[in-house]
């Protein structure tokens, strides 16, 4: 990527990734945000695209989402699937909750809504989801510093009635701990604003089509 730096404060994020993390930040608006993803992706799938966490616990987790959102939500074509993948993908999404990605902004027209969970292992489908994720956070929670990134990532709960629980805490420690250990500084503003701003969203159509483009026809919305 022309004029892109992939070598400042990427620490030991694989080189094959940076391109695609520097392009969801350009892509999304959200200036600093590839380093976040970086980060996020180091301990949700250890940099791998096909991570899948098909525990008994996160099955029962992808199962609750499903059950508790259906009903608000629009039909998904592969709804059971979803309720009993699990999570997986580059950022650990949680299959029904990433199959509705962009529903709160586009309603029926939110893209993946037929496409099947495994479509998160492609790393630009999984780059889109997780795009969105943090726009919302961005947008509409506080965030009163990067660790409360991930705490929102874990449970937007963690920044609302749970902020300051053990587990916000503990959540925050880790991904601080996983920034060390990655080697991306956190607090140099050099490449990371000290306050994200996704005033420069693009929406969620013209970002899964400039960063994704068209599903293949066995993973495209009918």
């Amino acid at each position: 990527m022309p004029g892109v730096d992939l070598i400042a404060n990427w620490g030991k994020t694989p080189a094959d990734l940076r391109p695609l993390f520097a392009l969801m930040e350009r892509l999304s608006g959200i200036s600093g945000s590839g380093r976040i993803f970086a980060t996020i992706a180091k301990r949700e799938s250890a940099f791998v695209a096909t991570a899948h966490n098909d525990s008994e616990a996160e099955r029962s987790a992808s199962r609750r989402a499903y059950n508790n959102m259906k009903d608000r939500n629009p039909e998904l074509a592969y709804g059971m699937q979803a309720a009993e993948f699990g999570s997986g993908g580059l950022f650990g999404a949680l299959a029904p909750y990433f199959l509705w990605t962009g529903v709160p902004e586009v309603g029926d027209d939110a893209p993946l809504l037929s496409s099947p969970p495994s479509v998160m292992f492609q790393p630009r489908v999984a780059a889109f989801g997780a795009c969105v994720y943090l726009q919302r956070l961005v947008a509409h929670y506080r965030l009163d510093d990067h660790l409360d990134i991930k705490a929102g990532w874990a449970s937007p709960s963690l920044l609302t009635g749970d902020r300051g629980s053990k587990t916000y805490e503990a959540v925050r420690d880790r991904f601080n701990s996983d920034a060390l250990e990655l080697g991306v500084d956190l607090d140099d503003t050099s490449t990371i604003p000290k306050k994200l701003s996704a005033a420069g969203w693009p929406g969620v159509p013209k970002l899964f089509a400039d960063l994704v483009g068209q599903l293949p026809k066995t993973q495209a919305r009918k």
